[in-house]
């Protein structure tokens, strides 16, 4: 699965891409683990020690992880051949993700990169089956289990992907169909999209027919539809964020006339002229040259005792929370100010040109923007 990922834990690099795990993928290691040692492989090899199937489960389950890891490296090497970065990948308790900077420059491009995680499960799968033919022949019964369970599992992640529903490899493959036939990626993504989430609904509803009939383990249908609507939904918006701001700069869409708060003025100061009276909920702090000193939020006032705010300055607060990461420069794309704003917890940045305040964009300013043209692209 291609895609945009949170973090989770660092674990090292791969072919200069990060490699990270989420921290649900803990859990369903557990789980996987626990119903490989405790049902299945005492089912398909009778007659051993309990520590026996543990360690098979235990080692089936990290070979299985990472065959998921290499599904994911497929992916991501056909996407830096085809010259758009991957700078992670990320392992969720449904899969994995890997992490594109930037969509595809075309129809082709993407079909080759969706096509490049199937491709490796398939590669992976024969070498499972034949692993197992081998241990078979030299009476090796545990890794003959294992490996037969792994070439299963890779052929069943083949065709779980290849159901034509963004962000799913099938879905991905539909829609370089759909974009190379009509010649906009725009439509394209809208359609792959509609189909996912209307996957991820039956998933959704499977799941909890299931868990009526008290079958529990079906929950995760549940999880994972739930995923796969948000993936859905954010890939369609990731698309309209890039055809609408593309070729745009932040300073073409800020606000140029942003209030801004004097490094010296007391909390107290700060909380009636501004805070209460132009109702906003950050401003930028600024220095004497109007050189930005950072972002005051009202969280920040509110973190600090009211009888301490007249002897706290709007910068002594600012700087104190490290907001001055809290800025992009006017001349960067406007999608990257987007990103920050529409995926990241902050509403709102500073806009500095040569180290000074000239504007400010928020939240709100991207998504009517986009609003606007969109509308008017329809009529």
């Amino acid at each position: 699965m291609i895609g945009r990922s949170r973090y989770g834990l660092f674990v090292g690099r791969i072919f200069g891409i990060k490699f990270y795990l989420d921290y649900s993928w803990f859990l369903i290691a557990a789980i996987v683990t626990y119903e490989l040692a405790a049902e299945l492989f005492p089912a398909s090899l009778p007659g051993h020690s309990r520590a026996l199937y543990f360690v098979m489960g235990v080692i089936a389950a990290l070979i299985f992880f990472l065959s998921i890891l290499l599904h994911e490296l497929g992916h991501s090497l056909v996407s830096q051949r085809c010259g758009i970065p991957v700078p992670r990948i990320t392992l969720l308790f449904i899969g994995g993700i890997a992490e594109i900077s930037r969509e595809p420059d075309n129809a082709r491009a993407e079909l080759k990169i969706a096509a490049g995680g199937p491709a490796t499960s398939i590669v992976l799968a024969l070498l499972y089956a034949a692993g197992a033919l081998i241990s078979d022949l030299l009476d090796w019964n545990a890794a003959s289990v294992i490996l037969q369970w792994l070439a299963m599992v890779n052929i069943a992640l083949v065709v779980f992907n290849a159901i034509p529903g963004y962000p799913l490899d099938g879905g991905r493959i539909l829609r370089a169909i759909i974009w190379a036939r009509t010649g906009n990626l725009r439509k394209a993504t809208f359609i792959a999209t509609r189909v996912g989430i209307g996957f991820s609904w039956v998933l959704i509803g499977l799941g909890v027919v299931f868990l009526y009939q008290g079958l529990l383990n079906f929950f995760v249908f549940i999880l994972i539809g739930i995923f796969l609507k948000g993936a859905a939904e954010s890939g369609y918006a990731n698309t309209l964020y890039h055809e609408v701001l593309a070729g745009m700069r932040v300073g073409d869409i800020m606000n140029h006339s942003p209030v801004c708060i004097p490094a010296h003025t007391p909390a107290n100061i700060a909380v009636d002229e501004f805070f209460l009276a132009k109702n906003h909920v950050a401003y930028p702090v600024i220095g004497d040259e109007c050189d930005f000193r950072g972002l005051l939020r009202l969280e920040h006032l509110k973190e600090l005792p009211r009888d301490k705010w007249p002897y706290a300055t709007a910068g002594d607060l600012a700087a104190s929370h490290d907001t001055a990461v809290a800025s992009i420069d006017a001349g960067q794309p406007a999608e990257q100010a987007a990103r920050r704003l529409l995926a990241g917890g902050q509403g709102r940045l500073a806009v500095i040109e040569e180290g000074k305040v000239v504007g400010i964009i928020t939240r709100h300013d991207v998504l009517a923007f986009i609003t606007i043209h969109t509308e008017l692209e329809k009529g």
